[in-house]
């Protein structure tokens, strides 16, 4: 594209007699000369308004809007400065051939520099027009210093960028010579500014937009994270992780454990940072009004905007103050994390080597990421406790199946000699019945022992070979009694041996309560007990009554410890029985299924590998 910015026509001292005509040529010249101006000016906004469509993001539409402008108005260097976060400074993000000590001295502008160009046109929401080096020196000494060239002049335009109420930045162009601005050259240029803010406030919205769409990914995430564990270290690193560096170049969380000690995870951007972090401790504040940390006070502490003045204000005592000065902040926010009961921990999130500041969307989601953490902090405590609960709990009927097992064998020594040297047929009946309670409540107790052993992971086998026809008639042996009580009939089925190298008395065990629970709810029916051999090396095991049923809506949690489907009252037990089946069927690497329907009784179907896999 030709360069038409300014023209300078140059004609002979016109003759006697040809006044008029010469006059009228130059004011063609002239005429022509603006017309080319103007048809340049409006080709360079074409151009940048083509640069400008493919621009999404504040660098490119600086670098597009600089490079046009000052190749079409001919500066000498042109920049564009960018409003921060907190509204408080500039920052210089593109510039065309400047020197390095404008460069040095005005990167970064505070919006209340009175003495800087820049600063005083985004002050007054006006456009600044400096004619020349004298003018400038008069009222900018200290930049009309830093601009001053070795020789000639310097002229400059800063046009302050707004939209509606909000400022956005600056355009600053300099020119190396004395330079009247004329109305129509002011108007290019601040239709070139318009052109800028327009094209800035897209990018913003863009990046808005994005910056959105990623703070929902990044909630998503760490919701994400907190929930698929209990384990509060392994959740809370997993979330540490996921805020760097999205909302800080460090975050910190610390959590008060129930013992009261504080627990610190953190996660930083640099090996060099997370070095600083991992040799730091929390320090409760030791300055009132300056927190850091919001687990001491349970506020929010948001500081955007942070130096080393605040460093040295703020920390308390050597070590924090050490970290602070080696961290180097330029941004602070710590949140608490807050429940009912008081505050159990904070986040905290610092930007540093980035140079980047929080604001109050950062804070927003952080004070939400906070209060989900706080949710997960919680439930890992009540998960301990109950953990310690059940411990204690299986603890305890370890120790009372122990005891308990000692008296209740004596007793029933004592029950069966009294039944055998007693010659009273009353006596005798009621000895019998009290072994029968005996041995009933040996039963029960061996129950609670086993959950204590199952709860605490110790089901071992101790496979060997064993005949599970043998092991069935053996267990129906023992139910004679109970059988004669029930007025119940018991049958086996099997057609010749099924052998296996099982556990044997776990498998015994098993076979018991389901025998037992038949029994139990087959309102004195029939009760049958197949045992054969079926493809794939597998030997199955029925146990089939007539009795009351179990209605489709208790299936499902029969297999519980302590699940039941009937009454207490009427029928006794601690609702074990198929929960310990299950256990012993499956550590023998088989499965359990049961079938019933209320009236027409239950059937459970028991499939064991004949020759299990070595755990």
């Amino acid at each position: 594209m030709e360069k038409h910015s300014s023209v300078s026509l140059r004609l002979p001292p016109p003759a006697e007699g040809q006044g008029a005509g010469v006059e009228l040529l130059a004011e063609s010249r002239l005429a022509r000369a603006s017309a080319e101006l103007a048809s340049s000016r409006m080709r360079s906004l074409q151009s940048l308004t083509l640069a400008l469509s493919g621009a999404l993001t504040p660098e490119d539409v600086a670098r597009a809007v600089v490079v046009e402008a000052v190749r079409t108005l001919e500066a000498q260097t042109g920049a564009l400065y960018l409003m921060n976060a907190t509204g408080t400074s500039m920052e210089m993000v593109h510039t065309v051939r400047c020197p390095p000590a404008i460069e040095a001295a005005f990167t970064h502008v505070p919006v209340n520099a009175a003495h800087v160009p820049v600063a005083v046109a985004v002050s007054t929401r006006a456009p600044l027009w400096i004619t020349d080096l004298a003018s400038m020196a008069e009222r900018f000494p200290e930049a009309a210093e830093a601009a001053r060239p070795e020789s000639g002049d310097v002229s400059i335009a800063c046009l302050p960028l707004f939209s509606r109420d909000r400022t956005v930045g600056c355009l600053a162009f300099i020119w190396g010579r004395a330079h009247d601005f004329d109305a129509e050259e002011r108007a290019f240029i601040d239709m070139l500014a318009q052109q800028a803010t327009m094209a800035l406030e897209r990018a913003r919205l863009l990046a808005a937009e994005r910056t959105q769409v990623e703070r929902v990914g990044l909630l998503q995430h760490a919701t994400a994270v907190l929930a698929t564990s209990l384990d509060l270290g392994h959740t809370l690193r997993g979330v540490a992780l996921g805020l760097v560096p999205t909302l800080g170049d460090f975050c910190i969380i610390d959590v008060l454990g129930p013992d009261h000690e504080v627990r610190r995870t953190f996660h930083a951007a640099t090996p060099e940072c997370a070095g600083l972090l991992a040799a730091s401790r929390w320090h409760p504040p030791e300055r009132p009004g300056t927190p850091i940390c919001s687990l001491a006070s349970g506020l929010p502490s948001f500081h955007p905007d942070v130096d080393a003045a605040w460093v040295e204000a703020t920390a308390c005592g050597p070590e924090q103050l050490a970290l602070l000065r080696a961290l180097a902040p330029t941004s602070w926010l710590s949140v608490p994390l807050e429940t009912p009961e008081g505050v159990l921990g904070a986040l905290t999130l610092g930007h540093g080597m980035s140079g980047r500041h929080h604001t109050e969307e950062d804070l927003a989601l952080a004070v939400e990421l906070a209060r989900r953490a706080s949710a997960a902090v919680q439930n890992a405590h009540l998960f301990h406790q109950t953990q310690q609960a059940l411990q204690l709990r299986d603890e305890f009927l370890a120790i009372a199946s122990h005891e308990l097992n000692t008296p209740l064998t004596a007793l029933k020594l004592q029950l069966s000699r009294l039944r055998r040297m007693s010659s009273d047929g009353d006596v005798r009946e009621r000895t019998t019945s009290a072994v029968q309670q005996v041995d009933r409540l040996g039963r029960l107790v061996r129950e609670l022992l086993e959950v204590a052993h199952l709860s605490e992971g110790r089901l071992h086998l101790t496979p060997e070979p064993v005949d599970l026809v043998d092991v069935c008639r053996a267990v129906m042996a023992r139910f004679t009694e109970e059988r004669e009580r029930a007025g119940a009939t018991l049958f086996l089925h099997a057609t010749s041996a099924v052998p296996g190298r099982w556990d044997h008395a776990r498998v015994d065990g098993m076979v018991t309560h389901l025998v037992s629970n038949a029994l139990k709810y087959g309102l004195g029916r029939p009760v049958e007990v197949e045992v054969t051999c079926i493809p794939g090396d597998l030997a199955r095991l029925v146990v089939r009554d007539r009795g009351i049923g179990i209605p489709a809506e208790q299936l499902a949690h029969l297999f519980q410890r302590f699940g039941r489907a009937v009454p207490l009252r009427h029928y006794g037990g601690f609702g074990l029985g198929l929960w310990f089946s299950r256990q012993v069927v499956e550590a023998h690497g088989g499965h359990i299924h049961l079938e019933s329907s209320p009236g027409l009784g239950t059937t459970v179907t028991v499939e064991l590998p004949r020759t299990p896999e070595s755990p």
